[in-house]
């Protein structure tokens, strides 16, 4: 494990960089097959758009300490409590046992109103699920660790403060004026702030120059990067019977 957390900011650019153009290289594939998907569907069919972030997540681990040979990474069904399992997009394992379960999700375009919904609904469920499978001795012996990562796209639709509905009762005041990237870093924010997530990480990403910037340090993929560290150290030290050498 390094003494100092690697800067991870190029590293992100770069990544974001390929969501995007594999997002337009896929919209450009469905034109050519006449295919057209309604809105932004047409983008994210081919599901390779989070490739290049799914690797560099994959790689904190590696930084973090956990010998690249020894890692077992696929999308994996965990089982859950509720149902039977739920696919998440990354699941890290190391001789049977699980480092780390992670999803990634991106919302783009000029409605995120239509979703916002949607996504956090999903994302509160599949935590849920998971940690009162734990609870039930479904799923153990050793606590797992639960990261999410969303990419919104920086246009004013997301950044712009949202107009109120009427509620039946007063919502939290912290959601007053708040834009739907401040809501999805409230959501993230308190999702770990109660246990729900081990680490979480909101960027916002430019569609034209590929530009990241991240509305709250809480949530950077540096502080989410941090958590991962952490959680390498923790899990190399309660697994001393693994050869951590690399060497089988």
């Amino acid at each position: 494990m390094p003494a100092r957390l690697p800067d991870y900011r190029d590293l992100v650019r770069a990544a974001v960089g390929d969501y995007w153009d594999v997002r337009r290289s896929q919209a450009d594939e469905s034109e050519g097959r006449g295919v057209f998907n309604t809105g932004i569907r047409a983008e994210v069919t081919g599901g390779r758009h989070l490739h290049a972030l799914q690797e560099l997540v994959v790689s904190v681990f590696v930084d973090g300490g956990i010998p690249a040979e020894l890692i077992d990474v696929k999308r994996r069904p965990i089982a859950g409590y509720f149902r039977r399992d739920k696919s998440w997009d990354v699941v890290v394992m190391v001789a049977d046992r699980v480092v780390g379960i992670i999803e990634l999700k991106s919302m783009a375009g000029d409605s995120p109103g239509q979703n916002y919904n949607n996504r956090t609904d999903e994302a509160l469920g599949q935590a849920v699920d998971v940690w009162k499978a734990v609870e039930r001795d479904i799923v153990g012996p050793q606590r797992t660790w639960l990261g999410y990562f969303m990419l919104l796209e920086d246009n004013a639709a997301f950044t712009t403060a949202v107009n109120p509905r009427r509620t039946v009762w007063e919502p939290d005041p912290a959601f007053d004026r708040a834009s739907y990237a401040d809501r999805y870093v409230i959501f993230f924010e308190r999702m770990v702030r109660e246990r729900l997530l081990d680490a979480a990480c909101v960027v916002l990403a430019d569609k034209d120059s590929a530009a990241v910037r991240f509305p709250s340090n809480s949530v950077s993929f540096q502080t989410f990067a941090a958590a991962i560290h952490g959680r390498c150290l923790q899990f190399m030290t309660t697994n001393p019977d693994i050869d951590w050498s690399g060497g089988g």
